[in-house]
């Protein structure tokens, strides 16, 4: 009778560590999928991660190559005697639009506008879900300089910057960005 309850102890304590083990398990599974749909926690919209932009030929790019690419790493560079800052412009109602190489689940959208001068933009940002039809504005404003956009955790295939009135430039309805990112941030 006491090697029986001895047993029965053993076996339960076993099952238990058996039980957490797997919790561990499933537990570090998921913070892999969830690191992998999140990009890593890294800029998804990146050249280097394979983002592109799908309007390219619609929009106008300050610099030949990748060197005017939202999209690059590098966002200053030197040629011959100045400074150059590459970056993209559109007119009125266009809109740049960022396209991921797959789904990613992201939380945050970063980006810088032209910023040499006071001038502010009328802008409005769009992300497209992974059904890539369903449009979710995530704001609709005025931004100047450098510009963090959060919302709720959503599965996004693209990122749409829509010139919605241009900017506060007399004159001029061009809107410029230099930089732009999107990742899941803890």
């Amino acid at each position: 009778m006491n090697i029986y309850i001895i047993m029965l102890i053993w076996s339960q304590q076993f099952q238990n560590r058996f039980a957490f083990a797997n919790c561990i398990e499933n537990t570090q599974f998921i913070q892999q999928v969830e690191a992998k749909i999140r990009g890593n926690y890294l800029d998804v919209a990146s050249e280097k991660n394979g983002a592109i932009i799908s309007t390219a030929r619609t929009i106008n790019f300050y610099y030949p190559d990748s060197l005017a690419s939202p999209l690059r790493d590098r966002i200053y560079f030197y040629t011959d005697s100045d400074y150059y800052v590459g970056h993209v412009y559109f007119v009125l109602y266009l809109s740049l639009i960022i396209e991921l190489t797959q789904p990613y689940e992201i939380n945050l959208v970063r980006f810088r506008i032209w910023d040499w001068d006071n001038r502010i933009a009328d802008l409005q940002i769009f992300i497209i879900g992974s059904d890539r039809i369903t449009e979710t504005q995530i704001y609709n404003g005025f931004a100047q300089s450098i510009k963090e956009v959060r919302f709720p955790d959503q599965l996004v295939t693209k990122i749409k910057f829509y010139n919605k009135n241009g900017t506060s430039f007399t004159g001029h309805k061009l809107l410029s960005f230099i930089k732009v990112q999107a990742f899941y941030q803890l």
